[in-house]
């Protein structure tokens, strides 16, 4: 099953889960005025203004609520909400919460196999029958390379196991899935096109990653990125979510549209994500999405080489830019921009940092954007916010 026409960082499209019972943390009342504040770094370059109007935006085109981090290369932060983390309950929407990152889980993963290709532990364009010998169809001319930037032309697996609608996912949402299971479904289907013959957007390339971190390091993958990345950059409040049903800690109610975009909201808040596996499990934070983005565009996670490999962009079939678990986005309004969009069961996260590494931006909406206003008001929010303050 796929969102129509979502923008490249869908898991199932669609995507995300989480573990023990933590309370959830519910936005202002309908009246109750929109709450933005400021770290004790004075936000030096930052169009407060423009910043608050764009989150604003967001949630008049039917969004719940949406909470964002802006850092400036000044040492400014700005943190920002809009409307309501629990439909229910008229509690304060918390700007630091946690929330599903979706497939910005899949930049981690792949972060983690290039640091594998430093120790040589990988070779990029080795087939992938080397290190899963038999797991994949055609895999001897599927390279490690094409994996990472969606040109295998391997079938998305989360186009198929839900074929009817969103309440079919709701119904099995505490389902486990293993990552044997999901490439099997991906192998009862054709591929979209032969091994380099295009880009296509799949979750099943980084659910074979995962597999593949697993089999050449002989530990699990979350715990694998959770020592190279998680710990390493300070990262204390995100973490790879499993097969676990909660997400740990304060966090917005999730919701989503089960029948169509005019249907009322149901709360999709826990779930089981097993299914997104490697390529969605993260449940992080705004702060850390923005320390991990500069961290990595700074080079302090991959040598200048491999970033370059990274951030080298082809255009997949829908038209966006894709290196090696990397977006790019390009707009005159901020420059270049890397990082990846989320689309996960009940949340839509946008992460990006400016090629210069002066702004940093992530926000956080708690439903997926399953309309063209909504995602249209996604997409002016992180052009406003990677530019805010700046000189055109």
């Amino acid at each position: 099953m796929r969102l129509p026409a979502l923008a490249t960082g869908a898991l199932v499209s669609v995507a995300l889960a989480v573990p023990l019972a933590a309370p959830a943390f519910a936005a202002p009342a309908a009246n109750a005025p929109i709450v933005a504040s400021t770290t004790s770094h004075e936000p030096c370059s930052l169009n407060i203004s423009a910043m608050q109007k764009a989150l604003d935006a967001i949630t008049a085109a039917g969004a719940p609520g949406v909470i964002a981090e802006v850092r400036d290369a000044h040492g400014g932060v700005w943190n920002g909400s809009s409307g309501k983390a629990n439909l229910d309950r008229p509690q304060k929407l918390r700007t630091g919460g946690l929330f599903r990152a979706g497939s910005v889980t899949k930049t981690f993963t792949a972060t983690t196999v290039l640091q594998l290709v430093a120790e040589k532990k990988v070779s990029l364009d080795a087939p992938i029958e080397r290190y899963l010998p038999g797991l994949v169809p055609n895999g001897k001319n599927i390279t490690v390379r094409q994996l990472l930037s969606h040109r295998s032309g391997l079938a998305n697996y989360t186009d198929t196991l839900w074929p009817g609608s969103f309440r079919e996912m709701y119904a099995s949402r505490f389902k486990s899935w293993t990552p044997q299971q999901l490439v099997a479904e991906s192998a009862a289907h054709d591929p979209y096109f032969a091994p380099g013959a295009n880009g296509h957007y799949s979750n099943t390339n980084f659910v074979l990653l995962g597999m593949l971190i697993e089999k050449v390091t002989g530990h699990n993958a979350d715990r694998e990125m959770t020592e190279r990345i998680l710990k390493p950059l300070g990262l204390h409040h995100s973490y790879f979510s499993g097969d676990t049903t909660r997400i740990h800690g304060p966090h917005a109610r999730g919701y989503m549209h089960l029948d169509g975009p005019d249907s009322a909201y149901t709360d999709f808040t826990d779930t089981n994500l097993s299914w997104s596996s490697t390529a969605g499990t993260l449940v992080s934070t705004t702060h850390d999405l923005n320390s991990f983005f500069k961290a990595l565009i700074g080079g302090k996670l991959l040598s200048a080489h491999l970033l370059d490999q990274m951030k080298a962009m082809k255009s997949l079939d829908d038209g966006s830019l894709y290196g090696l678990g990397l977006n790019r986005k390009d707009d005159p309004a901020y420059g270049t921009a890397y990082g990846h969009i989320g689309a996960a069961t009940a949340f839509n996260t946008y992460s990006f940092t400016t090629a210069d590494k002066s702004r940093q931006v992530t926000f956080s909406i708690n439903t997926l954007a399953d309309n063209v206003k909504m995602r249209d008001a996604a997409n002016d929010a992180l052009t406003a916010l990677l530019s805010a303050g700046k000189k055109a």
